[in-house]
């Protein structure tokens, strides 16, 4: 991978993007420039009036033309101008959008009729379908819906609200396209495409490892005291902010330029089996960026494994598994490279070419690169060893030496797109008010040890972006974090995920037209970004169908009601559990626990009985409280009739 060219594009985008922003506010008071957000190729919201808005002249007439209606405003003293179009329905016709000022004229033409959504929040959300993605080449190749639009907004900050994003065209669903597209928001749309046979549009502004303060106006943040000093305190001068911007662009920059050609390593002997080692690091395999002692990490490290093989072993055809995980590594075999980028292998493994071996001890280095602390070898069920042709295999477990001074340091992360407001400013407030028929929203990891905090935010950020966009109490749909991370054996109380998830259910009871998508079932232990995408897509469009489409599905898994005694049991009830309760795969063991009297928890055995479940543990004879799926990744077995995962709980048990 050329780091220096990838971040050149970075810088020179981002740059150019600020710049172009600077030139609309500048040049548009001289001609006219309709808001970025329009291009060929959209798909406008059906039956609400039609905003349509830009810059030009002041005092200049302009004039709009669409679908048979035309409208006729002028541009204000600072050269803006807005106007709205009757409503339409989604009729299947495309059409085409003319803006006109004095001599000039902009056309925007294979325009649609449909259903609109904005999606928005962190990584998971940005995740795009090119990415690591379940059954991504089969998924790309049948992504073959012209009906379907997306407008995939540059990632943009700014220190105060931007008037406009560049302008660009809205790309069809193809599969050229389709590889940009949000993978979680695609395959919503693609639900609702397919089911009501209508046009759709997503315009996707999310970016990864942004905390939800990032999201919000100022005047909305202001009100939540927590923020209060930090905002009247800022300085937000654009020169000084933009200063800052490309200053971290260039840390970025540096640091991959080291990245990419500091092998100083090799210099001092690292690769050699005689090099003097004792003074490294030490840990037991599986390693893990945690486990050395690197936490969230950024920079080049150096591992090490001796292992020893026969005259005969030597002699053989070998492969190496290397289940390894990073930014970019380089393996050597007895100071020899034997690959680069196995991380990006499917199969992780590596073949041996004659002549590497050696009688007796052999020793393997590896410089890898980390960022987020992502230095990875192996995992709880991912082994490292060498197997022969015969079958015969030589374990790579026990001890590696590991080292992060060898290589020069370099910058870590660059938080300057998660400062407080700059997402709102640079990527929402400038779609204001584009018609839309709601928001999809999945963000949170950043913000997951913060539970109670965030039980505030969200209902902020959702009645902030519901009165910027003036269309009333738009639906604002959102995913619960899935499992992750390792699991406990014993029942846990303080849990952040577990407690983070019951704060965005909070949502729910504090915000008026919400829907949440439980995803407790479908994350994965060891990555943060699991590559299941197709069912949060629909799942997302569930809650949909219920809840804004009012179809008759069921939208959610089972929700606690309430839990009673039944002498030393718990008999607990539910909603959304109306056609009764199942089991997928596994049995209730380690799911369920209760709480006595003395605060201790217990796991507890459950029965299914219709739609309630009945728990009781013999270590408590007396429950006062009762949790299911109460950790981080959490044993989640139980569904609804309608396939749908039970939402994780923690409550007090009722008289």
């Amino acid at each position: 991978m050329n780091y220096p060219m990838k971040f050149k594009i970075l810088r020179h985008a981002i740059t150019g993007c600020i710049c172009m922003l600077l030139f609309y506010s500048q040049a548009a008071m001289a001609q006219l420039a309709p808001a970025g957000i329009f291009g060929n190729n959209a798909v406008f919201q059906q039956g609400v009036p039609i905003p349509v808005w830009g810059k030009a002249t002041p005092g200049a007439r302009i004039e709009v033309l669409f679908a048979g209606h035309s409208t006729i405003t002028s541009t204000n003293n600072q050269g803006k101008w807005m106007t709205y179009l009757p409503a339409q329905k989604a009729d299947g016709n495309t059409y085409t959008l003319v803006i006109r000022s004095d001599s000039t004229v902009i056309t925007y033409s294979n325009i649609l009729m449909g259903e609109v959504w904005l999606a928005s929040g962190q990584s998971n959300m940005a995740h795009k379908v090119g990415s690591e993605l379940l059954n991504k080449e089969a998924e790309i190749q049948n992504a073959r819906y012209p009906g379907i639009r997306f407008r995939m907004v540059d990632n943009m900050t700014a220190i105060v609200p931007a008037d406009d994003i560049p302008q660009n065209d809205w790309k069809i669903c193809n599969p050229q396209n389709v590889a940009d597209f949000s993978s979680v928001a695609y395959f919503f749309a693609r639900s609702l495409h397919l089911d009501q046979k209508i046009p759709v549009g997503v315009i996707v502004a999310a970016r990864g490892a942004t905390s939800i303060e990032s999201w919000m106006s100022k005047d909305r943040l202001l009100t939540h005291p927590d923020f209060t000093a930090s905002l009247s305190a800022r300085d937000e001068s654009p020169v000084h902010w933009n200063e800052f911007v490309r200053g971290s662009l260039k840390a970025e920059a540096d640091r991959e330029e080291i990245a990419r050609t500091s092998f100083k390593g090799i210099g001092m002997g690292v690769t050699r089996l005689k090099f003097d080692d004792s003074g490294w690091g030490k840990t037991g395999f599986p390693l893990s960026a945690a486990k050395m002692g690197y936490g969230s990490y950024w920079g080049l490290i150096w591992i090490r494994k001796t292992f020893d093989l026969s005259a005969t072993q030597s002699k053989k055809a070998w492969t190496l598994l290397l289940p390894i995980k990073d930014q970019n590594d380089i393996i050597y075999l007895n100071e020899k490279q034997l690959a680069k980028d196995v991380s990006s292998l499917k199969t992780k493994q590596v073949v041996i070419k004659p002549g590497m071996l050696i009688a007796g001890e052999n020793l393997i280095a590896i410089r890898l690169y980390a960022n987020w602390g992502t230095a990875d070898i192996g995992d709880r069920t991912s082994m490292c060893y060498l197997e022969s042709k015969d079958g015969e295999r030589i374990e790579l477990s026990g001890f590696w030496t590991h080292s992060n001074s060898i290589e020069p340091a370099v910058a870590g992360w660059q938080d300057y797109y998660n400062r407080q407001t700059v997402n709102f400013n640079g990527m929402i407030n400038p779609l204001v008010p584009f018609g839309i028929r709601g928001f999809l929203w999945y963000q949170g990891e950043n913000n997951a040890s913060k539970a109670k905090q965030y039980a505030e935010l969200q209902p902020m950020l959702i009645d902030d972006w519901r009165v910027r966009f003036q269309q009333g109490y738009l639906p604002f749909l959102f995913v619960q974090l899935p499992n992750y991370k390792s699991r406990s054996d014993t029942p846990l109380v303080k849990d952040d995920w577990a407690q983070f998830r019951q704060a965005q259910y909070t949502t729910l009871l504090r915000s008026p037209n919400t829907g949440m998508a439980c995803t407790i079932d479908i994350g994965d232990e060891f990555n943060i970004h699991p590559i299941n995408k197709q069912d949060v897509g629909k799942r997302l469009y569930l809650v949909a169908q219920d809840q804004v489409y009012h179809q008759p599905v069921r939208g959610s898994g089972p929700v606690f009601r309430n839990a009673t005694r039944e002498g030393s049991g718990v008999r607990i009830k539910f909603t959304y559990a109306g056609n009764g309760l199942k089991l997928k795969d596994i049995k209730l063991n380690k799911s369920f626990a209760l709480e006595d009297s003395t605060g201790k928890w217990y796991w507890a055995d459950g029965l299914i009985e219709g739609s309630d479940i009945v728990v009781s543990s013999e270590h408590v004879r007396y429950p006062v409280s009762v949790q299911y799926a109460w950790q981080s990744n959490p044993m989640a077995p139980v569904y609804n009739a309608e396939g749908l995962p039970m939402l994780p709980f923690n409550e007090k048990i009722t008289q």
